[in-house]
């Protein structure tokens, strides 16, 4: 059976990091290919048509990691002038629809085919949890959220603070701000205790194939679906399971009698959850090579890609995650071109380009946070804003 089409409303496409490092140093004045220039031109003139360029979670962890203040802030201002910070919704809201498809499709509960959700939204909450927490305006003296009859004008205001907000997050705090923010709960170590974690399962794996000496392609592949099920998502499958009353021996037809009689339909169910899929292939295709030492990076494209291949219109990755996703033939099958050069990127862009005129609205999407045109990423004196706050609210843009 075919997955269903998760493509946005909006033509999108996802960058790869490396894509806006590589913009940013061509807006310094470096680029690494002469050409460079033109193409950040021509992404910049495509999101001015309305096409989406969202980001991820995994382009806040990698650009998290960026050492050098000043590097993280031109990095952002690149981001800003073609994302606009749109964001791919959290993974697990996105997940959630795509295994109750799943559940359907496989065990006939739930009897309707849900609803998918909205995959494109604005800023780093969305990107984590699928619902928007953009900055608001408040009041000085009640805390409230001031409103146009109190302060005119207050809803492009709040537009303006809620884009600084986003790109000020993204570029994170210069060294002399560390140590207040510290004060206020900043930990970035936890993000790093997890990330570190989630390297080591999947080394522990590359040792527990060592020890099996032999195993064949497709058993792996169900080990490695299986590992993806049970340590990524294992919550969510239980909450669904649990929502539609499903008795999982049941469902899966298991027969004591006859160990491994469940496995045709586990798997019938995990290869119709599109970026469970993708992510296993893409890990089966990297353990498969002995040779291959896993890397941070690898866990994050593979994070970033089984989203975006599902939900995006085209793709730019790296050479080596792009041959990997075309092995398992997943840009075929999301009919989702994934591309490692900017060539077939530019010739694709007009036809992307028509079709977000045709959509009409506000091209950023920013008009869901206050009136006005284009993306602000600094202060009207043209400085970068400071991140030591004038109000107690810490989401709030405070007017004095």
């Amino acid at each position: 059976m075919a997955p269903i089409n998760l493509h946005t409303s909006r033509p999108s496409v996802y960058l790869d990091q490396w894509v806006w490092i590589d913009m940013a140093k061509a807006v310094a004045g470096k680029p690494r290919r002469p050409e460079d220039p033109k193409v950040l031109d021509a992404l910049r003139e495509a999101a001015v048509a309305g096409v989406a360029f969202p980001l991820s979670p995994a382009h806040y962890y990698e650009t998290f990691k960026i050492k050098d203040p000043a590097q993280r802030h031109n990095l952002a201002r690149v981001m800003a002038s073609v994302s606009y910070f749109r964001t791919l919704g959290g993974g697990r809201q996105l997940i959630r629809h795509q295994m109750l498809n799943a559940m359907h499709e496989t065990f006939g509960r739930p009897t309707f085919r849900p609803k998918p959700p909205e995959p494109l939204g604005l800023g780093a909450a969305f990107a984590f949890t699928g619902k928007q927490g953009l900055m608001t305006v408040r009041d000085t003296d009640t805390g409230a959220q001031t409103t146009e009859e109190r302060l005119p004008g207050v809803g492009a205001l709040q537009r303006k603070c809620a884009q600084l907000g986003e790109t000020m997050l993204i570029a994170g705090p210069t060294d002399d701000e560390v140590a207040m923010l510290r004060k206020n709960g900043y930990m970035p170590e936890v993000t790093e205790a997890m990330a570190a974690s989630r390297l080591a399962w999947e080394e522990l794996y590359v040792s527990l194939l060592r020890d099996q000496k032999r195993i064949s392609v497709t058993e792996m592949r169900v080990q490695v679906m299986a590992r993806e099920l049970f340590h990524e998502h294992l919550d969510l499958f239980n909450e669904l399971l649990a929502e539609y009353r499903l008795d999982l021996e049941r469902a899966l037809g298991i027969d004591l009698q006859h160990p491994g009689s469940g496995r045709p339909k586990m798997m019938a169910l995990s290869d119709r959850i599109p970026s469970m899929r993708l992510a296993a292939e893409m890990k089966v295709a990297l353990f498969r090579n002995a040779q291959r030492t896993w890397k941070l990076n690898d866990v994050y494209d593979i994070d970033a890609l089984s989203l975006a291949i599902p939900y995006c219109h085209v793709v730019v990755t790296d050479a080596d995650a792009a041959d990997r996703v075309r092995r398992t033939k997943g840009d075929q099958r999301h009919d989702t071109p994934v591309l490692s050069t900017f060539d077939p990127l530019l010739e694709r862009l007009p036809d992307l380009v028509a079709a977000a005129r045709a959509l009409g609205g506000d091209p950023t999407g920013w008009d869901v946070s206050g009136p006005g045109e284009g993306f602000v990423t600094t202060l009207p004196d043209g400085s970068w804003p400071s991140l030591r706050p004038t109000s107690k609210n810490d989401d709030a843009c405070t007017y004095r």
